[in-house]
């Protein structure tokens, strides 16, 4: 079910719908999830409706396989980074038992205070899209997947707009633990 010559991104968009079954099959085989293979027809669907024009293409098939290979390998270094940074972030609080409310000094209360005040300023300082995904992530505990669909943005922006977070976050920590004022 090849289609001749495609000279724009809604050519490629026809021979997407096409051939979506095929495509999808492929998907599923790549990913073993056909909720992701979902996904990522939908990602290079609206990938190609929001691309500029392009030069033709002689034999779109191969080439949104092509493309949508990238897509899967492009989710496979997402899930990646973000595995490793979640680890990162868990081995950090290993070892820290939290202590008894009848435990905590005045002082040990104002610092903690002042951390949390810190770090909220930090959070406050970021964009604001950047503070509702992290928020939504780390607090409200929403899948990425669904902050994505939330905010109509894809998973890797999600990812970005997260490491964005951390790396704030991060760096209040850093000051804090050497001593320094945020």
């Amino acid at each position: 079910m090849q289609t001749g010559s495609i000279g724009e991104a809604g050519s490629l968009g026809a021979a997407l719908e096409e051939n979506r079954e095929r495509l999808l099959r492929f998907l599923v085989a790549r990913t073993r999830d056909p909720a992701l293979a979902e996904d990522l027809i939908q990602e290079a669907r609206l990938k190609l409706h929001s691309a500029k024009p392009q030069p033709a293409v002689e034999n779109p098939v191969p080439y949104l396989f092509r493309m949508l290979e990238n897509l899967v390998e492009d989710h496979r270094r997402s899930e990646s980074s973000r595995t490793k940074r979640n680890r990162q972030w868990g081995d950090r609080g290993q070892g820290l038992e939290p202590q008894r409310a009848e435990h905590v000094t005045p002082e040990q209360s104002a610092l903690d205070r002042d951390m949390l005040d810190k770090t909220l300023a930090a959070l406050d300082a970021l964009p604001e899209r950047t503070r509702e995904v992290f928020l939504a992530y780390r607090i409200e505990g929403n899948s990425q997947k669904d902050i994505a669909a939330a905010h109509s943005i894809s998973l890797s922006a999600v990812e970005k707009h997260l490491q964005r977070a951390y790396r704030a976050v991060l760096e209040i920590r850093q000051q804090l633990d050497a001593g320094g004022d945020a």
